[in-house]
C-alpha cells in the first residue's frame, strides 16, 4: 500500500508541472452517502462496442474523468489500474480519505494478489439523447499492472436497474422506472 501511494504522490508532483486545469464536473444529482444508481429518464441506452476478447466496451467518467471500461460479469469488483488512480489524483478526482484497506483479489488467471480498494464517488454512463445514469459511492480495487483493463464489476452490474443488450443497435438498453 504504502509503495503505491508514493507512486501515486509521486506521479502526481512530476505532473503537476501541467498549470491546466480540468474544468470541474458537478454530480447532477447531488451528493450521496451509499451506493445508489440515479437517473433522469426511465430508459436509458448506453452505446457500447465489443473488444476483440467479446467483452462490451462502454465509455464512462470516474468522479468526473473519462475513461473506457470493459463491462466484465466474471470480475466480482470493479478494477482501474494504478495508472488511472494516479490520473484521478492528479485532478484531485480521489483522495487519501478515498482509501479503504488492501483486499486479497483473484485475477483472471487464477493467481491471487494484494490489491488496494478506493472508494469512486461516481461512476457517470453517458446515455443517448441526455438520458443518462450514475452510480454513486462504489469500491474499485487498483491493479498494480499498469497494462491492466478497467473493469466494470458485479459490485456494480448487479445494483443497475434491469438491462439488456440491443446488438442490433450497440446500446445496452435500461429500464430506470
Amino acid at each position: 500500500m504504502k509503495k503505491l501511494l508514493i507512486i501515486i504522490v509521486g506521479m502526481s508532483l512530476l505532473m503537476s508541472c501541467n498549470k491546466q486545469k480540468p474544468t470541474p464536473r458537478q454530480p447532477i444529482m447531488g451528493k450521496r452517502t451509499e451506493l445508489s444508481v440515479q437517473s433522469n429518464s426511465n430508459k436509458v441506452s448506453v452505446p457500447f462496442h465489443r473488444t476483440e476478447s467479446g467483452l462490451a466496451e462502454v465509455q464512462v467518467s470516474l468522479n468526473g474523468v473519462p475513461f473506457n471500461m470493459w463491462w466484465d460479469t466474471g470480475a466480482s469488483l470493479t478494477s482501474i489500474s494504478a495508472l488511472e488512480l494516479a490520473k484521478l489524483v492528479k485532478e484531485g478526482k480521489i483522495v487519501e480519505d478515498d482509501y479503504i484497506q488492501t483486499v486479497t483479489a483473484t485475477v483472471a488467471d487464477g493467481t491471487e494478489v494484494e490489491e488496494d480498494l478506493f472508494l469512486i464517488k461516481e461512476l457517470y454512463l453517458k446515455g443517448e439523447n441526455d438520458n443518462d445514469l450514475i452510480i454513486y459511492n462504489i469500491y474499485a480495487t487498483v491493479s498494480d499492472n499498469l497494462n491492466a483493463p478497467l473493469l466494470i464489476g458485479q459490485n456494480v452490474i448487479q445494483q443497475l436497474p434491469q438491462h439488456t443488450f440491443n446488438e442490433s443497435k450497440s446500446v445496452i438498453e435500461f429500464e430506470t422506472y
